[in-house]
């Protein structure tokens, strides 16, 4: 399976002062000469543009999951469009393997963004072969440094050491302590009983709990960190402790 592209650009009408470019002929543009040049660059690509999975104006799920977990982004931002910009934020906190294109006629691009390197391009049957030129050395380049930052907000997060939220990661504990509570519990027959009487409503004597883990230690403090782990247990001092706390020491 070839990897995938996702192609950020606007997909609506679009006005320039006394220009408009209508949705057709930026439909056209990806078609003919976008899509096109990247399946030149790489056959095997799967390319998609918004409008194939959402509906002009809206950022669905789908272009979400998209920015976050395609293989390529291609931005372009011949266009001041809004969506674009928010599109091409959004990939830039993600990951890196972005590469911004803008049309060599088009306006200046914005000043955020300005400093970043970007293909220009010419919409013609020439300007078609050398953006595919273009491509195929980008998309080598991020092959050979996959990991590299392609923005400042990725280059800022490097140089300071950002932990990103890993909820992947975060899944996999809960599920690998899950299991390991499970084990503690067929270790301890004695535990396992106490614990089965709360899913039927039956009152479980904390003296008889105590009993009960004091006897099976190896299999209790086992079960107590992986309920820790999972966040069943928490070892943190709750606010009101800790107002109790304060309360005692005056």
């Amino acid at each position: 399976m070839g990897r995938t592209c996702f192609v950020i650009m606007p997909i609506g009408d679009q006005r320039i002062g006394e220009v408009t470019v209508t949705a057709g002929e930026l439909r056209q543009r990806y078609a003919d000469l976008i899509k096109e040049a990247l399946l030149k660059a790489d056959p095997d690509l799967e390319v998609v543009r918004a409008d194939d999975v959402a509906l002009p104006g809206s950022i669905s799920s789908d272009i979400l999951a998209r920015l976050m977990h395609s293989d390529l982004v291609v931005a372009d931002v011949t266009y001041p469009n809004a969506n674009v910009f928010y599109e091409l934020g959004l990939r830039h906190a993600c990951r890196s393997g972005t590469i911004i294109i803008r049309d060599k006629t088009a306006p200046a691009i914005p000043f955020d963004i300005a400093h970043l390197r970007h293909i220009e391009y010419e919409n013609s049957p020439t300007g078609l072969k050398r953006l595919a030129a273009d491509f195929g050395q980008w998309i080598s380049a991020i092959e050979e440094n996959p990991n590299r930052p392609d923005s400042q907000f990725l280059e800022l997060a490097k140089l300071t050491g950002y932990r990103f939220p890993d909820f992947g990661s975060q899944e996999r504990a809960v599920e690998s302590a899950q299991g390991e509570m499970i084990d503690a519990l067929f270790h301890s027959p004695e535990l396992l009983e106490l614990m089965a009487r709360q899913p039927a409503g039956q009152p479980v004597d904390n003296l008889e709990l105590m009993r009960a883990m004091s006897a099976n230690p190896d299999a209790s403090s086992t079960l107590l960190k992986a309920m820790v782990k999972s966040g069943q247990v928490s070892l943190t001092p709750t606010e009101t402790g800790n107002r109790a706390t304060r309360r005692r020491r005056k």
